[in-house]
């Protein structure tokens, strides 16, 4: 128990260093400049992305409800009922439903950085508004693996039905 807590606490440490260190750097003064000179084109883009993205969350949050719900759990109650059932595919519905937990609160974690960064004006604070962009980022990366996650989950379940098929 106490190994898993030093361990947490390292992986805490290594995750604040490296935010933070991205953080500290500041952007050049051209880049400072640039910025200012274009702020109101770069939020306004800023906001048709939070748009697009929001969008894009809704039809891929929906789509993944719909495979989890219609089609993973009644495939896998029927093949448990028929005694056809592998753990591995239980294991990979598991896998996706908590992957794609994860997906819907790392998005709505980086919505509210998201929308933190479009109310700073960029013309006043351009080194605030470029940290905070750099976060931005990063949480939208980590979406973005959280959605090839489910992919590659997705195509070993299918994978593994094949199998199970070809065994019938």
């Amino acid at each position: 128990m106490r190994r898993n807590a030093i361990s947490l606490f390292v992986i805490a440490m290594v995750l604040m260093t490296s935010v933070f260190s991205g953080v500290a750097k500041g952007i050049s003064e051209a880049q400072s400049q640039n910025l200012k000179e274009h702020c109101d084109e770069v939020r306004e883009k800023l906001k048709i992305v939070q748009k697009n993205d929001a969008k894009t969350r809704v039809f891929l949050g929906s789509k993944y409800e719909t495979i989890l719900n219609k089609y993973i759990v009644p495939l896998n109650v029927r093949l448990v009922e028929n005694n056809l059932s592998s753990n591995g595919l239980i294991d990979l519905q598991n896998s996706f439903a908590e992957t794609r937990a994860v997906f819907n609160a790392d998005y709505i974690n980086y919505q509210q950085s998201l929308e933190n960064l479009v109310t700073i004006d960029c013309k006043t604070e351009p080194d605030k508004f470029y940290n905070e962009l750099s976060i931005v980022r990063k949480k939208r990366l980590t979406m973005e693996q959280d959605v090839l996650k489910m992919r590659n989950l997705l195509t070993q379940y299918v994978k593994s039905i094949t199998e199970l098929k070809g065994k019938m």
